[in-house]
């Protein structure tokens, strides 16, 4: 999970978003109500809604944009429930929120792959350190 994320008030525009997606690097901005998090915005997001209709991301606000609502897991729970939770809402990006639902971080698709690979090559060496043995 990435701790640092990003967020834009939903009283800002599309321009707001792609703003901070850029300045920081990222696919995605957390769209924040109230200080709390009620939508994404991913880049996806951005081409299909403002630059398809040919508008200016100045036009359009975050909030119309925003993919709502928003699928999210808490903090507490495994990354198998995430992985069920992306497959079933068919997201790329999961927030992860705390109990009193504030923001603790975001999972992605990718963050998952990278976290399976060492299991699976850890698995793999512990399986060569016990050939020898399993071979008498």
């Amino acid at each position: 999970m990435s701790k640092g994320v990003v967020t834009v008030e939903s009283t800002g525009t599309a321009a707001d978003a792609v703003a901070a997606m850029v300045k920081n690097r990222v696919g995605a901005v957390i769209v924040l109500q109230r200080g709390k998090p009620a939508g994404i915005i991913t880049e996806r997001d951005v081409l299909k809604k403002v630059s398809a209709r040919n508008v200016t991301p100045a036009q359009v606000s975050a909030k119309e944009i925003m993919s709502s609502p928003l699928v999210t897991i808490k903090a507490i729970d495994s990354v198998d429930t995430a992985a069920a939770a992306m497959a079933k809402s068919k997201v790329k990006r999961l927030p992860v929120v705390e109990e009193d639902g504030s923001i603790a971080g975001i999972l992605s698709v990718t963050d998952i792959a990278i976290k399976l690979a060492k299991i699976l090559a850890d698995d793999n060496s512990r399986y060569r350190s016990l050939r020898p043995t399993l071979d008498l």
